[in-house]
């Protein structure tokens, strides 16, 4: 979604991300916070996988719920790895791939992976194999969590999600440039429906399986396996 922002003079797009998705975002720390308070894993050294990571906001979020923690973060975008590193600067408990999460052959397993607006990039083909995917990397009772968009399940629904979100990016105060290329970008995001995300990660082994927020298009979906 707020990706494509980094289109244009990307350093400085990259450098200004999070404060921009905290403006896009309707109920930003709900949002955040909702998927941190279920992220409850029994281990004082959890092993921990941030797919699309970008800028590592979401794992500033959980480090500090899990200090000594291993956090492993995976993104497409070196530019956006590297505020990372930036941000975790002489953390040792980090580590950084700049590479596809769908393909990568990970030889670790995790007992919590997590992913914030970054799923719904995928095609619904590419979503069902990554659940199965997480599923098989988690250990035995670990957590998935997904924070990211769903498509409305009739084109009514969808109609309203689409003029809440338009409604309230219309009153941020930020750029028009940075509005423009936002709308647009949503325009090329491929979100599956609630029904249907529910459906892959039963599938794919997932018991538990809830939804912890919902408003409108903006879900946290919940996985144990």
């Amino acid at each position: 979604m707020i990706k494509g922002l980094l289109k244009k003079n990307s350093v400085k797009r990259v450098n200004e991300y999070d404060k921009y998705r905290e403006l896009i975002i309707p109920n930003y720390e709900i949002f955040y916070g909702t998927l941190v308070e279920q992220s409850h894993i029994n281990k004082t050294h959890p092993m921990i996988l941030d797919l699309g990571a970008g800028t590592g906001l979401l794992s500033q979020y959980l480090q500090k719920k899990y200090p000594e923690g291993k956090f492993i973060l995976i993104d497409l975008s070196e530019d956006m790895l590297s505020i990372a590193k930036k941000r975790f600067k002489g953390k040792q408990n980090f580590e950084y791939i700049s590479n596809n999460y769908l393909t990568y052959n990970f030889e670790k397993s995790f007992d919590l992976i997590v992913s914030s607006l970054s799923i719904h990039h995928l095609t619904d083909q590419e979503k069902f194999q990554l659940y199965q995917k997480v599923y098989n990397l988690l250990n035995k009772d670990g957590i998935f969590l997904n924070a990211d968009l769903i498509r409305g399940n009739t084109a009514f629904n969808e109609h309203n999600y689409q003029n809440n979100w338009m409604n309230k990016i219309e009153n941020v105060d930020m750029e028009e440039s940075y509005k423009k290329i936002a709308i647009e970008r949503m325009e090329l995001d491929q979100p599956a429906t609630l029904e249907e995300n529910l459906k892959w990660l039963e599938i794919s082994g997932f018991n538990d399986i809830d939804i912890y927020y919902k408003y409108y298009n903006f879900v946290v979906l919940f996985g144990r396996k």
